[in-house]
C-alpha cells in the first residue's frame, strides 16, 4: 500500500453507532471530519437529512445521516467526485436498496 492509501485508510474510520442517538452538527462535524459548510451543501442537495427542519430544532442528524456522510465524503476523497458525479451515486445507491426492498417483500 502507497503512502497515499495509508493516510487515507487511517483518516476515514468505520463509525458503528452504539444506539439510536442523535447529533448536533458539532459532533458531525467532530466524528466525520467534514466542514459544516460541506454538511450543509450536501443537506441543500438531498444527500444527507438532518432529522427534523433545521429552523425548528437546529441542525440534528442521526447515525444514518452520519453513515451515509462517511460514505459521501469517501467517494469525494478516495475518487474525486464532485457534487453530480456524488448526487448520482446517491441516488443510484437509494433506488438499488428500493430495488432490493421490493424483492424482499415479493419473495415473502
Amino acid at each position: 500500500m502507497n503512502e497515499t492509501q495509508e493516510s487515507t485508510s487511517s483518516a476515514l474510520q468505520r463509525f458503528e453507532p452504539v444506539s439510536e442517538d442523535i447529533y448536533s452538527i458539532e459532533a458531525v462535524v467532530h466524528i466525520t471530519q467534514t466542514p459544516r459548510h460541506l454538511i450543509a451543501v450536501y443537506c441543500r442537495h438531498g444527500l444527507i437529512a438532518p432529522i427534523a427542519p433545521p429552523e425548528r430544532e437546529g441542525w440534528q442528524f442521526d447515525d444514518e445521516a452520519i453513515r451515509e456522510l462517511r460514505r459521501i465524503e469517501c467517494l469525494r476523497s478516495e475518487f474525486g467526485l464532485e457534487l453530480p458525479a456524488l448526487r448520482m451515486v446517491v441516488a443510484l445507491r437509494r433506488e438499488i436498496e428500493r430495488l432490493r426492498e421490493e424483492v424482499r417483500f415479493l419473495r415473502s
